[in-house]
């Protein structure tokens, strides 16, 4: 992991996610990604993930104007949005 991205859980009920956003993301700009997350299930929150999990592959990438699951097989779907919304 590059020393300028963070990586947390977006943590759900009955499922979770290892994700990587930069470290200088602001609140408003994280939300604004993960408001598009439509989990297949139910969703939680996040938190910090502790030294035993620090191993655990990235399942989704948080940019600045961008969210996406790093492959299939991450159980949830990411909403399109258009240029004007972002």
């Amino acid at each position: 992991m590059k020393d300028n991205k963070i990586r947390f859980w977006l943590d759900g009920c009955d499922i979770s996610f290892i994700a990587e956003a930069p470290k200088d993301i602001t609140l408003e700009q994280l939300l604004k990604q993960c408001d598009r997350i439509k989990p297949n299930w139910c969703a939680c929150g996040i938190r910090s993930i502790d030294d035993d999990e620090i191993k655990l592959d990235t399942e989704i990438i948080i940019d600045y104007n961008n969210i996406y699951k790093v492959n299939d097989d991450v159980s949830c779907e990411i909403k399109e949005v258009k240029d004007n919304e972002i």
